[in-house]
């Protein structure tokens, strides 16, 4: 028997409102998010992407209860935040998009400061224990401030995992590091995963999101536009799914024509040593395919799935927003 999802964050309905300039005496109403629902499954590395201002975390800051929903309910391991927000953010950590660590303090003063507001009892074992966990334990005596980017998004981390929580958010969090760091830091969010966290991030790097996630929701001026694993969202977007068959050698007429007459190719292009065939289900078809163009004399050397990444789905989305507007 499967084993049933357990949700630990549901977002319903949720707004939020902020109110610029008044204009001709009225202040000018701005929906940061406007009617977003979505549940973030435990142990899985949820990704919330979009561009810059698209209201990623004001999501966020609404889920810990550092913003007031103008409309909505936010539920926490099935708790409503509106009543219960302090015990829940015990059970949250958070790595924003700016670390936050007291430079002029050592890598472990800045963790027993932090450390102290949790009111845990082995607080000095925590911190021996995070500091081994992200490599950090060498540097313990070290000035915050010394640490390179990559070391300080590590001490980051520490802070937001030293009380143990369920739940981690990330803020962008490899913005600024160095491609080095960058996947170091991608590796260390994985192994925090491990150990049945949940993890939800806000990043506006599609790469990045692809390489963590296991589902995603793309947020466009604070509002959903599509949810799903990166594969699900590829099957809503495009109807016809993508095969690429490498032959050794240009394509004869005569192997044109055999593609022709089978049923199950939509459509084909050739490009060189490359056939491109698209059908709607490529597990069905490609075994019949390629039966054919071997029955037909071709050498073939490699017989590959098209995977659209988050970027050509996040474009591919923006586009078809673009056109609907014009």
């Amino acid at each position: 028997m499967l084993k049933s999802m357990e949700t630990v964050i549901e977002v319903k309905n949720l707004s939020k409102v902020f109110y610029g300039k008044k204009v001709n005496g009225e202040s000018k109403e701005i929906w940061a998010l406007n009617d977003i629902s979505f549940q973030v499954n435990k142990g899985e590395i949820f990704g919330l992407l979009g561009p810059n201002g698209a209201g990623k975390t004001t999501t966020i800051r609404c889920i810990s209860g550092l913003l007031n929903p103008t409309a909505g309910a936010i539920y926490v391991k099935n708790e409503n935040m509106k009543y219960k927000s302090s015990i829940l953010r015990k059970s949250m950590g958070f790595l924003t998009e700016n670390h936050g660590n007291y430079e002029s303090l050592t890598v472990s003063d800045n963790l027993s400061f932090f450390g102290s507001f949790y009111e845990l009892n082995n607080l000095n074992e925590r911190i021996e224990g995070v500091l081994k966990e992200l490599g950090l334990f060498q540097r313990k005596d070290m000035k915050a401030g010394k640490l390179s980017k990559g070391q300080k998004q590590r001490l980051a981390i520490a802070r937001a995992i030293l009380h143990n929580p369920e739940i981690i958010f990330f803020d962008e969090p490899t913005a600024g590091l160095d491609p080095v760091a960058a996947v170091n830091l991608r590796d260390l969010i994985k192994n925090l995963k491990r150990k049945d966290r949940t993890i939800f991030i806000n990043t506006h790097n599609l790469e990045e999101a692809q390489k963590l996630c296991s589902r995603v929701a793309i947020l466009d001026e604070g509002k959903i536009k599509r949810m799903g694993s990166p594969s699900d969202l590829s099957k809503e977007l495009w109807e016809l799914q993508e095969m690429v068959c490498t032959l050794k050698s240009n394509i004869i007429p005569q192997i044109e024509d055999v593609l022709k007459d089978i049923p199950m190719v939509s459509n084909y292009t050739i490009e060189d040593n490359r056939i491109h065939f698209y059908s709607t289900d490529v597990n069905e078809s490609t075994p019949v395919i390629v039966k054919e163009l071997v029955k037909h004399g071709a050498d073939i050397l490699e017989v590959k799935r098209k995977v659209h990444s988050l970027e050509d789905i996040y474009l591919k989305l923006m586009d078809n927003q673009e056109i609907e507007g014009s």
